[in-house]
C-alpha cells in the first residue's frame, strides 16, 4: 500500500517537471541543446555522488546499530537488503552515463530532462526504504528473519536470540516481546517435524535463564506455556534425557518466577504441571524421567509451602494447589517418588487445615 506522503511527493515531482518543461518551452531553451551541455555533465556527476551518499551513510549507521543491538550473526542474514538500494544506484548510474554521452548532440535537452526525471522519481522510494530501515521494529526483524533463514530450525534459533535480547533491554517493549513469542510459538506447532538442531534448544535454554535470573518483563503465560510444552515434546521425541532434566529444572524455576505476578496455583499448573507432568504422561516417557519430574515437583511444593508458612500465600491458595497437583499426578502411583509427594501433600493439608 502506497503511503499518502509518497503520493504527495510524486505529485510534487510531476508538477515540478511539468513546470520546468513549460519554462524551457516558453523561453525557447528547449530548442537550444548547447545550453544543456555543461548542465548534463555537472548535474549527472552530482546525482551519482548524492545517491551514493544517501545509500551508504544510513545503511552504515543501520548496520552499526543492528550489530550493537542484535550481534553480527543476525546482520549477516540481512545482507540481501542492500540489493534494493544498490539496484537503484545502478539504474541511475546507467541512465546518467547514457545522458552524459548525449551532451554534445541535438538530444541534449531531452537527455537532461530524462536525467532530471529519473533522479527525482527514484528519490521517494529510496527515502521510504531508508525510513523503514532505520525504524525497523523487533517484530519486523523477526519477520525478515523468517524470509532470510535457510531452515525453520535456523529461524527459531535466531528468533529466540532476538527475543532474549529484546527482553533484557533497559526499557523492553512488552507488545514486541509477546508478538515475537507468538511468531516463534506458531512456528513450533509441528515441533515433531523439526530436525535435531542443538542451537535451537540452547537458545531456548538461554531464554529461560534470562526470565529466571534477569528479572525481565514476563511474557504472556499462555504463549510461553505452549512453547514450553512444544519443546518438551520435541526433546522427549528426540530422546535427549539429560537435556530434558535440565529443562525440567528451568520449568520449575520459571513457575516460581511467575508466582510473583500471578496466583501460585496458576503458575504451578500452567508452567510446570501441564508442560512437564502432563506432557511426559501423554508421551509415555521413561519412568526415570517421570520420577525426576515428581522430584522437581516436590522441591517446588516445598518452596511454596515455606512461602505459605510465612504468609506470602494464603491457606485457601495452598489448599487449592494441593488439589491441582493431585489431579495432574493421577496415574503415577506406581512410581516410588509418588509416595513422597503424597506425604508432602498431606503435610500441607494438615498444616493449612485443608478440607478435601
Amino acid at each position: 500500500m502506497v503511503h499518502r506522503a509518497t503520493l504527495i511527493t510524486y505529485g510534487l515531482i510531476l508538477l515540478t517537471i511539468i513546470m520546468l518543461i513549460c519554462i524551457f518551452h516558453a523561453t525557447g531553451y528547449d530548442q537550444r541543446p548547447e545550453y544543456f551541455e555543461w548542465a548534463i555533465l555537472y548535474f549527472g556527476s552530482a546525482i551519482i555522488q548524492a545517491y551514493a551518499a544517501i545509500i551508504a551513510v544510513p545503511f552504515t549507521i543501520w548496520v552499526i546499530y543492528m550489530q550493537s543491538r542484535y550481534g553480527y550473526i543476525l546482520v549477516r542474514l540481512f545482507l540481501n537488503r542492500v540489493i534494493y538500494p544498490f539496484t537503484i544506484l545502478g539504474i541511475i548510474t546507467i541512465v546518467t552515463a547514457i545522458t552524459m554521452s548525449l551532451e554534445k548532440t541535438v538530444y541534449a535537452y531531452h537527455a537532461f530532462m530524462i536525467e532530471l526525471t529519473v533522479s527525482l522519481l527514484f528519490l521517494p522510494p529510496i527515502i521510504q526504504y531508508i525510513r523503514s530501515l532505520m525504524t525497523m521494529s523487533p517484530e519486523n526483524v523477526v519477520r525478515t528473519l523468517r524470509k532470510a533463514s535457510g531452515t525453520i530450525e535456523e529461524f527459531i534459533a535466531t528468533s529466540l536470540h532476538v527475543l532474549r535480547l529484546v527482553m533484557v533491554e533497559e526499557y523492553p517493549e512488552e507488545k514486541a516481546i509477546n508478538n515475537i513469542l507468538k511468531m516463534i510459538y506458531e512456528n513450533t506447532r509441528d515441533i515433531e517435524k523439526l530436525k535435531l538442531y542443538p542451537d535451537v534448544y540452547h537458545k531456548f535454554r538461554d531464554l529461560l535463564k534470562t526470565i529466571v535470573y534477569e528479572g525481565t518483563y514476563l511474557p504472556d503465560v499462555y504463549l510461553l506455556k505452549g512453547l514450553m510444552r512444544n519443546f518438551m515434546i520435541w526433546l522427549v521425541r528426540s530422546k535427549k534425557e539429560r537435556i530434558i532434566r535440565s529443562f525440567i529444572r528451568y520449568y520449575r524455576a520459571i513457575s516460581l518466577r511467575y508466582m510473583e505476578e500471578r496466583l501460585p496455583s496458576e503458575g504451578i499448573e500452567d508452567l510446570f504441571l501441564e508442560p512437564v507432568i502432563d506432557t511426559l504422561k501423554a508421551l509415555k516417557a521413561k519412568k526415570s524421567l517421570l520420577g525426576y519430574a515428581l522430584d522437581q515437583l516436590i522441591a517446588l511444593l516445598n518452596k511454596v509451602k515455606r512461602a505459605g508458612t510465612i504468609g506470602d500465600i494464603t491457606s485457601l491458595e495452598m489448599c487449592h494447589i494441593t488439589n491441582i497437583v493431585e489431579k495432574h499426578v493421577s496415574g503415577l502411583e506406581m512410581l516410588k517418588e509418588y509416595e513422597k509427594l503424597r506425604r508432602l501433600i498431606n503435610e500441607i493439608r494438615g498444616e493449612f487445615l485443608c478440607v478435601y
